[in-house]
This record gives C-alpha cells, sequence and structure tokens, in this order.
C-alpha cells in the first residue's frame, strides 16, 4: 500500500502555527486510524519518515514520541515501531522534581477557564488552612488540557492572594505557569511548594467538566505556593479522574551517607 505524501494542507489548521513534528505525527496517527498502519503491524523506520517528509531525524523522533504518549505506538530499538491502538488513551502520567518542571507542565498543557470571581471560596476546598475562607481570593475554575488536544486532564479551582487579583485581565490572554505570571507582575517570588495528593470523591462540577460520573473516584491533587516567610500566594487544587492519572517521583541521594533528599 502506498501512503500518502506529507504536503502542505494535509494536517488540520492552524497549519503554519504547528512545528514540523505534530504535523507529521498528525498525518501517521491519521494512517493508523484509517488502517494504512494496522493494529499489530510496523511504522516506518526513522529513515523513511526523514525521506518521506523531507525531516531531521530528531523530528521524526518527536513526532514518533507523540504517538507513544498517546498509547498508539510501542518503540523498541532494533524492532521499530509497532501500532498498538486506533484510539490515543487519556493517561496522565505526572512527575514533579522541582519548581521548574512545575514550570514545564504550564507550558506543556494549557489552561481554559470556565469563570472568574472574586470572593471567599467553599471552607472545604483547603480544610486544612481555616483562614482561605474568611478572607477574600480571586477564584479561577477551569480545565488543564494536553497542549495540542483537547483531551481533559484535570478540573482545576486557582486561589490567587487578593493582592494579586488585578491579574484578572492578564490571564484571560497570557499562557503559561501563573505562578511565574504573578511573580513577573507584582515582583514577588515563590519560594516553597507544598503539594498533597489524597483519594477523594469527584465534586459533582469536576465529574461534568470532566465527562465523569458522579461521585466517581479522583485523585486530588492540592498545591500552595509559599513566599520566603510562609505567605501563600496562590494556590490550586486539581481533581483528576483516578483511572487516567499516575504520579512518578525521582529520588537522589543528597548526600553518601546514605539518606535522601
Amino acid at each position: 500500500m502506498t501512503a500518502t505524501p506529507f504536503k502542505s494542507g494535509s494536517v488540520r489548521k492552524p497549519e503554519a502555527e504547528q512545528p514540523h513534528y505534530v504535523r507529521v505525527g498528525d498525518v501517521l496517527r491519521g494512517r493508523i486510524l484509517e488502517g494504512t498502519y494496522p493494529v499489530g503491524g510496523l511504522l516506518p523506520t526513522e529513515g523513511e519518515l526523514c525521506e518521506e517528509f523531507s525531516i531531521s531525524r530528531h523530528t521524526a523522533r518527536d513526532a514518533l514520541r507523540r504517538l507513544t504518549e498517546a498509547g498508539l505506538i510501542l518503540r523498541k530499538q532494533g524492532s521499530g515501531s509497532r501500532v498498538l491502538a486506533t484510539q490515543p488513551h487519556q493517561n496522565y502520567v505526572h512527575a514533579m522534581r522541582s519548581l521548574d518542571q512545575l514550570f514545564q507542565y504550564a507550558s506543556d498543557t494549557r489552561f481554559s477557564i470556565a469563570s472568574m470571581t472574586s470572593g471567599r471560596p467553599d471552607a472545604l476546598l483547603l480544610p486544612d488552612m481555616s483562614d482561605v475562607a474568611v478572607q477574600d481570593w480571586l477564584i479561577i475554575k477551569g480545565l488543564r488540557l494536553e497542549r495540542d488536544e483537547d483531551i481533559p486532564i484535570c478540573q482545576s479551582t486557582l486561589l490567587i492572594n487578593e493582592r494579586f487579583a488585578s491579574i484578572a485581565e492578564t490571564l484571560k490572554t497570557q499562557t503559561g505557569a501563573i505562578y511565574r505570571l504573578v511573580e513577573d507582575r507584582f515582583g514577588v517570588e515563590v519560594s516553597e511548594v507544598i503539594q498533597d495528593i489524597t483519594v477523594a470523591t469527584m465534586p459533582v462540577d469536576a465529574a461534568s467538566a470532566l465527562g465523569e460520573k458522579s461521585q466517581t473516584t479522583a485523585v486530588r491533587v492540592a498545591r500552595r505556593y509559599l513566599d520566603a516567610s510562609g505567605i501563600m500566594l496562590l494556590a490550586s487544587v486539581n481533581y483528576h479522574p483516578a483511572d487516567r492519572f499516575s504520579y512518578s517521583m525521582q529520588l537522589k541521594r543528597e548526600d553518601r551517607g546514605g539518606s535522601f533528599a
């Protein structure tokens, strides 16, 4: 079977705004869906992709990486790329080891704002912090989505200290890590992030936004962003469907004495 060559216009718009690896990945994904590359079969080699699409090996690998992350193919050195499924899975692997990686997480995903209000949040949102519900915050609700897909990762509620509430208009037009936008705008610095991960019942509004059944099990990830004096600058509470979430952590030895950081 002869595969359709890569052409300008063969990938969904906005094509000119997409990197080459995204466009190539989309073409390959379309061929998998159509059966050009059937489940159990092999994709072309990196070299063959480079020749067909006139791209570098680095670009070819990035395109294949997208398919691997979507669960469509399995890559093994020396065995090629084998098709596993015709539809992407929606599992989200959460790996975090530093504030820089938290910033990268925001860059690799996008936040779609559903509502933005000022006031006092529900006392149950952060029950371990009684002072949260007795002061006003900028309260933002929305969905965290895959960067290039409309696949929801989690439903999020953000609390921004009322001192920074004027950033609301900026958030409507700018993307990226919100804590970094607050830092740049107001000259403050996040020194520490406290993250708590628990299993909880999915709230009704989160279930509705994520297309889940009400009262289903969720993984609740709450983060508090503190300055050097321990004052909370902002916080987030995120609900992930339990069957789409896993958490990865890497620990390195702090010294030769055997303790870990």
